[in-house]
C-alpha cells in the first residue's frame, strides 16, 4: 500500500477513536456547579412572581380567619357631655340650664345560631339649675343614675337561627381559601418551571457540546477528504459527501447555539435576572440516574382541587346571603336591665346591681318587604351559578386525575424509551468501531465510516432529547404531589 495512503488511514483512525470516549465524558469546568436546590432557592428569592406567591399564601392563610370575626365579641363604649341653655315655655319647672355627663360601655356578640346579645351598662349624672325655689329648695335638681341592662334577639325568619350569619362567615373563610390553594397550585408550577429550565440548560449545553466536537470531527474529515481528492487517492465524490457533511454540522451547531441562549435566558429570567449568560455549570446528566428516578407521590386532593372546592363553598355563601336578603325579618327580642336612681352617686350604682328596680320586655319585630323587584330571576341565576360551580369542581377533579393517568404514561413510556435509546448508543457504537476497524484494513469507505458516525451521533442526541424529556415530565408530577 502506498505510505502516504497508510499515513492519511492512521490519521483518520486516531481521530475516530475520540469518538469512542467524547460523548461519555464532560470537559472539566472551571466554573462553580450550581445544584438543583441552589438554584430553586435562589428563584424563590429573586422571583417576582414566586415572591408573590409565596407572600399570597401566607396572606390568604392568615386572611381565611377573617370569617372567625363575625362570632367575634366587641366592646363598645359611647360617652358624651351635654350643657343645655336652651329657652324654654316653663323654667320655673325645668330650670334654666341642664348640664350631666352619659357613659355607656359593653360588650355585644353574635352567635352561629342567629342569636345577638348585648350586655352594658349605662351610668348618667344630671344637674340642673333656675328651677323655683319653690318647688326644689336649692332651686336646683341633680341625679345620678345607674343600669345594667341585656339585650337578646333571637332571628327566626330572615337569619333565622343563624343562616345569614353563617353564610357570611363561609365567604369570608372560602374565598381567602381559594385564593390561597389557587396560590400554592401556581407556586408548584413555577417551581415545576425553574427545575425544568435547571435540566434544559444542563441539557443544551451537553448537546452543543457534543455538536462541537462532531463538527470538529467532520471538519477534520473534510480536509482529509479534501487533500485525498486532489492527490487523486479518492474519488470526488467522498470529498463532496464530507463537505456536505460538514456544513450539515454547521447547521445543527447553530441550531444548538439557538436553543442553548434560549435555555440560558430562560434559566436567568426565573431568578430575574436579564443577562443572557450563565456563568455557573450545572449538575451532569447522567442516564442510569435518570432512569432510577420514581414518580412522586401524588396528593389525595391536589390544590386545584381545593381551589375549585373552596370557590363553590364561596358560591354557594353568595347565593344564601341573596336569598336572605328579600326574606321577611321575624325576631324575638327580649332586656332584662335592673336599674339605680339617687342624688348620690354610689347609692345608684349600689341599685343597679340589685334587684330592686328590675325591668323586663320582651317582644316581637316584624317587617316584610312590600316593594321590591321580582326577585325569582335572580334566584334563579344564583342556582345556576351554584350548578355551575358544582359541575366546575366535578370538571376540575376530572381533568386533574386524567391529567396524572396521562403524565403517569407519558413518564413511563419515556423511561421506556430512554432504555431503548441506551441501547441504540451502545449498538451505534459497537457499528463504529467496527466499522473504524473494517477502514483500517481497508474494506470499507469513508462515506461508509462518516454515515455510520453520523448514526452514532444522532443517538447521542437523541438520547439527549429523550432525557430532558423525562426530567421534564417528572417536574410537572411535582405539581400534583403531596409536597
Amino acid at each position: 500500500m502506498n505510505r502516504s495512503i497508510l499515513i492519511y488511514t492512521s490519521l483518520l483512525a486516531g481521530l475516530f477513536a475520540t469518538l469512542s470516549v467524547f460523548a461519555e465524558t464532560t470537559p472539566a469546568n472551571s466554573s462553580q456547579q450550581l445544584t438543583l436546590d441552589q438554584y430553586l432557592e435562589q428563584v424563590k428569592k429573586s422571583s417576582p412572581g414566586m415572591n408573590a406567591s409565596s407572600l399570597q399564601i401566607q396572606g390568604t392563610i392568615e386572611a381565611s380567619k377573617e370569617g372567625e370575626l363575625v362570632y367575634s365579641p366587641h366592646f363598645t363604649f359611647n360617652g358624651n357631655y351635654t350643657n343645655d341653655k336652651r329657652q324654654v315655655t316653663n323654667f320655673l319647672l325645668t330650670g334654666t340650664v341642664t348640664s350631666g355627663d352619659n357613659m355607656v360601655f359593653g360588650v355585644d356578640e353574635q352567635f352561629n345560631f342567629g342569636l345577638k346579645a348585648n350586655l352594658s351598662y349605662n351610668l348618667t349624672n344630671t344637674l340642673t339649675t333656675g328651677i323655683s325655689p319653690l318647688l326644689y329648695p336649692p332651686g336646683k335638681f341633680q341625679f345620678s343614675m345607674g343600669q345594667i341592662e341585656l339585650d337578646l334577639t333571637q332571628s327566626l325568619w330572615k337569619n333565622g337561627f343563624g343562616v345569614e350569619t353563617r353564610a357570611t362567615a363561609t365567604l369570608a373563610e372560602a374565598s381567602s381559601l381559594a385564593s390561597h390553594y389557587s396560590e400554592r397550585y401556581k407556586l408548584k408550577q413555577l417551581l415545576s418551571q425553574a427545575e425544568t429550565a435547571y435540566y434544559k440548560l444542563g441539557i443544551a449545553r451537553e448537546a452543543y457540546r457534543l455538536q462541537e466536537e462532531i463538527l470538529d470531527h467532520a471538519k477534520k474529515i473534510l480536509e482529509w477528504s479534501d487533500r485525498r481528492a486532489r492527490n487523486q487517492l479518492a474519488d470526488k465524490s467522498d470529498m463532496l459527501q464530507a463537505k456536505a457533511s460538514y456544513q450539515q454540522r454547521q447547521l445543527d451547531l447553530e441550531a444548538m447555539k439557538n436553543d442553548q441562549r434560549s435555555a440560558q435566558l430562560t434559566f436567568n429570567t426565573l431568578r430575574d435576572s436579564t443577562v443572557e449568560e450563565v456563568n455557573e455549570s450545572v449538575a451532569p446528566i447522567n442516564t442510569q440516574s435518570i432512569l432510577d428516578i420514581q414518580a412522586p407521590k401524588r396528593a389525595e386532593v391536589t390544590d386545584d382541587v381545593k381551589a375549585a372546592e373552596q370557590n363553590e363553598r364561596v358560591v354557594v355563601a353568595n347565593n344564601e346571603l341573596s336569598r336572605q336578603k328579600a326574606q321577611p325579618d321575624l325576631s324575638l327580642f327580649g332586656t332584662i336591665a335592673y336599674n339605680g336612681v339617687d342624688t348620690y352617686l354610689s347609692s345608684a350604682l349600689a341599685d343597679s346591681f340589685s334587684t330592686k328596680h328590675p325591668e323586663y320586655v320582651i317582644g316581637v319585630k316584624f317587617s316584610y318587604p312590600l316593594f321590591f323587584l321580582d326577585t325569582s330571576a335572580v334566584r334563579s341565576g344564583r342556582i345556576k351559578q351554584q350548578l355551575a360551580a358544582e359541575s366546575q369542581t366535578v370538571q376540575t377533579r376530572l381533568d386533574n386525575a386524567q391529567n396524572w393517568v396521562d403524565l403517569q404514561k407519558k413518564f413511563s413510556e419515556t423511561k421506556g424509551r430512554l432504555k431503548m435509546a441506551e441501547d441504540l448508543v451502545v449498538a451505534q457504537k459497537e457499528k463504529l468501531d467496527h466499522e473504524k476497524y473494517r477502514f483500517n484494513l481497508g474494506r470499507t469507505t469513508t462515506f461508509q465510516v462518516l454515515t455510520y458516525e453520523q448514526d452514532y451521533s444522532q443517538a447521542l442526541i437523541t438520547r439527549l432529547h429523550i432525557e430532558q424529556e423525562i426530567l421534564a415530565l417528572h417536574s410537572q408530577m411535582k405539581a400534583y404531589s403531596e409536597e
